[in-house]
């Protein structure tokens, strides 16, 4: 049987790519930093979900084990594993891969001369999140890339489900859609003509799946979570519930949406049920959602090719309109979450260095190089009482 090995115990890593691999007929190793989820796990011998769209009927994934990171004796265990593995995925947050990198090193050096190489493929909210995890192994590592490349290829991916962990009779569950998005870069595979993943989709042209994602999932999901914030929501469904934010974020997914037209050519009509789609899903799984969840971390979501940023650039640079793409951006500069470490590192550097210049530092949009853009986040952001 064909090994898959999964970094990431939690909601996606079970309910997205557990559920999938799992079907496509691997057997399956999960990784996690939590001994709970893994001892969980290993006791039981499944990993347990629920059917969302069906009456929550009750479903498990067999021939499954896991192995603790943070444990030393599982360490080794790993570390052969990954030697092993056909196929390895992850899903820990775009800021665990540096540390996950350093795990996968220690594996590929155990890999035989001239065995098959191994996709890696990070399922992460971060553009071309595989090129950053292979970033992460050559900086943590004496691997050569052309060494690095002997080994393991590294497609890029687009992920998107509506899950949900629970906790059932003292065991942790996770509530899965039936609609998801799993798309993989087939040209980075090691084998090109291979579907390793059987339900997961294949495109030639990952950077077009990942920005409609990108900037029409995540980017929604993030201005809406800050309008919220500002107005003392505390769970999505209050957020989206408001008609002041939902009239500004249609207004920004339009914005978004003719960034996309121009850049990819995509059909009007496709993206426009593309988007009513996920604003559907939206309103009717956002009362799951806690604000500080979605908002969480700025400092990245404020980034240069993120999900707010990205599509305001384009399109200033464009002649598109970006009024409510910069008042998104303006109001995650105002999100002073006291519990969020990265919003309040932000806040500080306002507060000790104006708001001018952290537009700069943490959006790269400058004054000189962009000043209509760059003025009209001042603006919006002045304007916030």
């Amino acid at each position: 049987m064909k090994l898959a090995i999964q970094f990431g115990a939690g909601a996606i890593g079970r309910g997205l790519l557990g559920k999938i691999i799992h079907d496509s007929g691997y057997e399956l190793v999960f990784v996690d930093v939590f001994d709970k989820i893994v001892d969980q796990i290993n006791e039981d011998g499944y990993v347990g979900l629920e059917l969302m769209d069906h009456d929550n009927e009750a479903i498990k994934l067999d021939k499954v084990s896991a192995l603790c990171s943070t444990k030393t004796e599982d360490l080794e265990k790993i570390y052969e594993k990954i030697a092993q593995a056909d196929i390895i995925t992850t899903s820990v947050r775009v800021e665990n891969l540096d540390s996950t990198s350093k795990i996968l090193v220690k594996g590929l050096e155990k890999k035989e001369a001239n065995s098959p190489k191994v996709d890696i493929m990070a399922f992460e909210n971060a553009f071309r999140a595989s090129d950053i995890l292979k970033n992460h192994i050559l900086e943590n590592s004496n691997f050569k890339e052309e060494d690095l490349d002997k080994l393991a290829t590294f497609p890029n991916t687009v992920t998107d489900r509506i899950v949900q962990n629970k906790m059932v009779d003292g065991r942790s569950v996770v509530e899965i859609s039936d609609d998801f998005e799993a798309v993989i870069e087939q040209t980075k595979l090691k084998d090109p003509n291979s579907k390793p993943i059987k339900d997961a989709e294949y495109t030639q042209n990952i950077d077009e799946e990942l920005e409609r994602k990108l900037f029409l999932v995540n980017g929604v999901h993030a201005a809406t979570s800050y309008f919220g914030h500002h107005k003392g929501y505390t769970m999505m469904d209050e957020a989206f519930g408001d008609e002041e934010i939902l009239s500004d974020v249609k207004k920004l997914m339009e914005e978004s949406s003719e960034v996309l037209i121009k850049k990819y050519g995509f059909d009007k009509d496709q993206l426009d049920k593309f988007k009513e789609a996920k604003l559907n899903r939206f309103l009717k799984t956002a009362s799951h959602d806690e604000v500080a969840r979605v908002a969480r971390d700025p400092q990245r979501k404020l980034g240069k090719t993120d999900r707010l940023v990205s599509p305001a650039i384009s399109a200033y640079d464009n002649n598109s309109s970006y009024d409510y793409l910069s008042k998104a951006i303006a109001y995650a500069f105002k999100y002073d979450n006291k519990e969020d470490e990265k919003a309040m590192e932000i806040q500080e550097y306002i507060k000790e260095n104006g708001i001018e210049k952290a537009i700069e530092k943490y959006t790269e949009i400058t004054k000189k190089q962009r000043p209509g853009l760059f003025e009209k986040i001042l603006d919006q952001y002045k304007k916030i009482d």
